[in-house]
């Protein structure tokens, strides 16, 4: 499918990338985090310079190989001139295969438990361990600032202008990061080939839309749709820790008396007590790398979800792991 995708294995062929982005648009609309609309992606193992992505239809009910389309990266044209209708945000996809050569996946959704953080300015981190993925800072990118003149201020990612304005905002690493150290700590050199330069790599793996909803990034497919998955849990445990604690804590008025004016306040503040308390870097980077490890245990399970679900099928032909 792609590098890094698991089971762990030394060959990755097409029926095994067609039947696992149809179970993985299959999972994505399961737990929430695609509806009719959004999608995943994944970059051919034979050809890095395509990807192949679901054509334009509900993710639920993608099937079979014939609902898939292969783009061109440099492009994000299908390699087939008779191609069915796609989405219209795969500029999203296109750059940032283009910018960073080293992903091979990627989720873009519109969860509504992510979407008060594209609205209210409040910063999402990494609240559980499960999400030391979004490490300490998950960036904003609003698209207001990056309309090409003359183009539609409909908030959609549809050229490769805006597409690559978007992708700027993952930034390349500069030197030996926690992505370029820890994020292939799970992948066997078999298929996960030579360490990719840092600049090959995101500093980011999540990054918000301002009023729109989320993209990830990641080595493969099951990674991406972990990362789809926790990015959505992570959003409902903080915003449930905000709540609560909005709810609960008292405030505190500190301040200056002046004893000449009858005891009135003259200055001052307040300040709210407790705090929510979020993962350290070291924290969030080291709870990411345990977890990687991990990956093919919730993926086992989502597949089964899905398995035993009569509205998803998956008639792509059965790859070699069969």
């Amino acid at each position: 499918m792609s590098a890094g995708y698991f089971p762990k294995r030394t060959k990755v062929g097409l029926e095994d990338l067609f039947s696992g982005l149809v179970t993985a648009s299959h999972i994505l609309h399961h737990h929430g985090i695609l509806d009719a609309y959004g999608h995943i992606s994944v970059r051919s193992p034979d050809n890095a310079s395509t990807f192949w992505m679901p054509c334009n239809m509900p993710p639920a009910l993608v099937s079979t190989q014939d609902d898939l389309i292969e783009y061109s990266v440099d492009s994000a044209e299908p390699v087939e001139k008779d191609a069915k209708q796609g989405y219209l945000e795969r500029f999203i996809h296109s750059e940032i295969y283009k910018r960073f050569p080293a992903v091979n996946s990627v989720v873009h959704s519109h969860c509504s438990d992510v979407l008060p953080y594209c609205i209210s300015g409040v910063p999402l981190k990494a609240t559980i361990h499960m999400a030391g993925f979004l490490g300490n800072n998950v960036p904003l990118w609003d698209i207001s600032s990056h309309y090409p003149s003359g183009s539609k201020h409909d908030l959609l990612v549809r050229s490769s202008t805006l597409g690559a304005s978007f992708s700027a905002t993952f930034k390349p690493a500069t030197s030996a990061s926690f992505i370029y150290t820890k994020m292939r700590s799970a992948l066997p050199a078999q298929i996960a080939g030579t360490t990719p330069e840092p600049s090959h790599l995101p500093d980011h793996l999540v990054v918000l839309q301002q009023s729109h909803g989320f993209t990830t990034a990641a080595l493969g497919i099951e990674e991406a749709v972990y990362q789809a998955i926790y990015t959505k849990e992570a959003a409902k445990a903080q915003t449930t820790a905000l709540t609560i604690q909005n709810a609960h804590t008292g405030h505190v008025l500190e301040g200056k008396v002046d004893v000449e004016a009858d005891g009135k306040i003259k200055s001052a503040k307040v300040k709210a007590e407790g705090g929510l308390k979020y993962l350290s870097e070291k924290e969030a980077h080291e709870a990411w790398e345990a977890m990687q490890g991990t990956i093919a245990r919730p993926w086992a399970l989502w597949c089964r979800e899905i398995d035993v679900n009569a509205l998803y099928k998956n008639q792509c032909p059965a790859g070699e792991d069969e």
